[in-house]
């Protein structure tokens, strides 16, 4: 799928099989990509499972030929003849699309060598001609899922290859769709009441952008709304390039404790990392109901903590987690500026920036999620919160640390400052402004069981943060609505 360019949501041309059993393992896999299988993994049992399951007259091969294919697709000799995946991974993917393209210009040479024999109509043969070399440019490319799904407006009114179309939906729609909430009102207000479940019309693709200095709270935020989501029934990603897996993992259950449990139950930080020996049973009965309050809900937070991670390796890890799980809807990668330079990245560091917000919004909209990413202030923003009054500016996207190529591409962009803290009000430091920088579209709330705009555009909103816990404890959103 990676290197012919094919998307989560698509199948893999069944021409680029060199066999029958190999295209009916192919076949397989793509069932569970697309959402056909009962199946999550993509292993020998499941797979052997699953055609067992199927009629017969829809196996492409016997069932003892497929079982045969399997068993030495994974035999552990089978893997290691490609030798180290890290090294190798580029060039291997390089010789299959190279053997793919030579295999399929071999058989148009000779398609035309019979044309030419039988002295047939010419005009046939050179449009199929024509669909040929087109898909061996998009095999070489990496681009065959880019290529012939424009549709007309009467595919997209009337529905074509079976899947309903704008008019089928709209008269079979019974009642609006809602959202699932993040739990924060200022970002829901350009989220159009969240995030969709599974199961709409409405498949995500949004990339959302929430930019702050080092240390206001990015990561918190980000933990709230993901949290959120997954107390809303979601399946959540969270990729941290910065914080390890347990510093991430701490900092959800602390937000996960005050968003599930009375406040007499509530466990911080802190005390995660280092509980008090008097306190170490509360503490752990304290996580572990949260913890099955979460799971009742039927959401799920799925993190990964890659070392030295570059973009790649990201996309890579959420069309894993994606694949693993079909219904996950939305991700957080923490953050942007904290990724490594990725292979022949552009040298000017704000070209890779700009490279690396492409290929993030791409992957959204592959992999049909809406995807939250956190980003650096650079110096001027971080100066901006040292003025005090009217000096003080409304910040603006091009603060954004290397580029704003990133704000360009997302659904929406929130920048984010300490409000001005006075020496003789040190509590200040953890109130808030959410700025509202940019909107895609419009801001809408739900309400009274349905999507209503926001009249007066909300430019900036106030939170009062509970660092101990990961969470806002505020957001004045509403009532500026």
């Amino acid at each position: 799928r990676v290197a012919f360019g094919v998307a989560h949501n698509q199948a893999v041309p069944l021409n680029l099989w060199s066999s029958p059993d190999l295209k009916a393992i192919g076949n397989e896999i793509d069932r569970t990509y697309l959402g056909e299988r009962n199946a999550q993994l993509i292993n020998r049992e499941s797979l052997i499972a699953s055609y067992e399951l199927l009629e017969p007259g829809s196996r492409r091969v016997s069932i003892i030929d497929f079982n045969r294919a399997i068993g030495n697709l994974t035999a552990p000799d089978s893997m290691s003849a490609y030798g180290d995946a890290e090294s190798e991974w580029a060039v291997a993917l390089d010789l299959l699309r190279q053997a793919r393209v030579k295999a399929l210009y071999h058989e148009m040479i000779h398609s035309i060598t019979q044309v030419q024999k039988a002295d047939t109509k010419l005009e046939k043969s050179i449009e199929y001609q024509q669909r040929q070399l087109m898909e061996c440019l998009g095999m070489l490319r990496g681009s065959v899922g880019q290529q012939g799904n424009a549709k007309n407006s009467t595919d997209i009114l009337y529905g074509v290859n079976g899947k309903p179309g704008m008019i089928d939906r709209i008269l079979n729609a019974t009642e609006q769709v809602k959202p699932v909430s993040t739990g924060i009102h200022a970002m829901d207000l350009d989220m159009e009441g969240g995030v969709y479940p599974p199961g709409t019309t409405f498949c995500g693709g949004r990339l959302f952008t929430l930019a702050a200095r080092t240390g206001v709270g990015k990561t918190i935020l980000a933990i709230h709304a993901a949290i959120g989501l997954a107390s809303g029934g979601l399946k959540v990603g969270y990729i941290s390039a910065e914080l390890d897996e347990q510093e991430i993992w701490t900092r959800i259950w602390a937000c996960a404790t005050r968003k599930f449990n009375s406040n007499t139950a509530w466990v911080s930080v802190g005390d995660i990392k280092q509980a008090p020996s008097h306190k170490k049973e509360d503490i752990a009965s304290c996580i572990q109901n949260a913890c099955g309050a979460l799971q009742q809900t039927g959401g799920e937070i799925f993190v990964e903590a890659p070392w030295a991670a570059d973009v790649d390796a990201v996309i890579n890890i959420l069309r894993s987690m994606k694949a693993k799980n079909p219904e996950m809807r939305a991700a957080v990668v923490d953050h942007f500026h904290c990724l490594s330079r990725h292979r022949n990245a552009p040298h000017g560091e704000s070209s890779m920036l700009e490279e690396r917000a492409y290929r993030l919004m791409t992957a959204a909209k592959e992999l049909g999620i809406d995807l939250i990413v956190l980003a650096q202030m650079n110096r001027v923003g971080m100066n901006e919160e040292r003025l005090q009054g009217s000096k003080r500016a409304a910040p603006s996207t091009d603060q954004i640390r290397g580029t704003d190529v990133i704000a360009h591409v997302s659904h929406a962009v929130w920048l984010v400052r300490r409000k001005s803290a006075s020496e003789d009000n040190p509590e200040q430091r953890r109130e808030l402004e959410f700025w509202h920088n940019k909107t895609r579209g419009r801001q809408a709330i739900w309400k009274d069981n349905q999507m209503k705009d926001v009249s007066n555009y909300v430019e900036c909103s106030e939170f009062v943060m509970d660092y101990p816990h990961c969470s806002v404890r505020r957001d004045d959103t509403l009532l500026k609505i």
